[in-house]
């Protein structure tokens, strides 16, 4: 049976892991220039990037609840590394600076652990 509490607070976490690592406490400036976007914050926030973002956590969260009931951990732990190298992909093709890159694909990895730690504590 599916932890619905396990998965949605590993969305919760994995959201504000974003606020983190993306905004003006960790690494906002530098990620914006590498991803050659302007560092200053705009004045609303982008709800439609947003929005994305939270189908992409909670359909991680999904398939981490899915592998969990079945003790299948090592399919989880395909699932983010896709995910991370994907990140990596795509930020290559947009010719992001190495550290944007690096950013991207921690923040995958950073998802799938508090996902997993989630299901593991509650």
């Amino acid at each position: 049976m599916i932890n619905w509490l396990a998965l949605a607070t590993g969305v919760i976490a994995a959201f504000l892991l974003g606020y983190l690592v993306y905004g003006p406490l960790g690494f906002q400036k530098r990620w914006a220039e590498g991803t050659r976007i302007d560092p200053t914050p705009p004045d609303t926030p982008p709800l439609a990037a947003m929005a994305a973002q939270i189908v992409f956590l909670i359909l991680l969260a999904a398939v981490i609840a899915v592998t969990e009931t079945t003790n299948s951990l090592s399919v989880a732990l395909l699932a983010i590394l896709a995910v991370a190298a994907q990140a990596v992909s795509v930020g290559a093709w947009a010719q992001k600076s190495n550290f944007a890159i690096t950013v991207d694909a921690g923040y995958a990895l950073g998802c799938g652990v508090v996902m997993i730690l989630a299901h593991a504590i509650l």
